[in-house]
């Protein structure tokens, strides 16, 4: 259940952004961005090679997600830090 929102300042690369979250309880640090974000930034989906492209500041953004050498060093460094 959503009960509360927060304003997050988020940055990937050059692109820098601020997004309203809804806060949920789970235990993750990621950042989903959904409908909303898509919509406004004019997203372009790439299903096959899981990618989203977009115009930031004139610019050509490409986000695509983590190898699985890099979710793993990730996870490590999250369960560092919660101990």
């Amino acid at each position: 259940m959503v009960d509360k929102q927060v304003n997050i300042a988020f940055s990937i690369g050059k692109y820098v952004n601020e997004v309203v979250c809804d806060v949920v309880p789970m235990e993750a640090s990621h950042l989903l961005l959904g409908r909303p974000w898509q919509y406004d930034r004019k997203v372009t989906l790439d299903g096959l090679a899981n990618k989203y492209s977009f115009l930031f500041k004139g610019q050509k953004v490409s986000l695509t997600p983590l190898s699985p050498k890099e979710v793993c060093e990730d996870q490590l460094k999250m369960r560092v830090k919660r101990e």
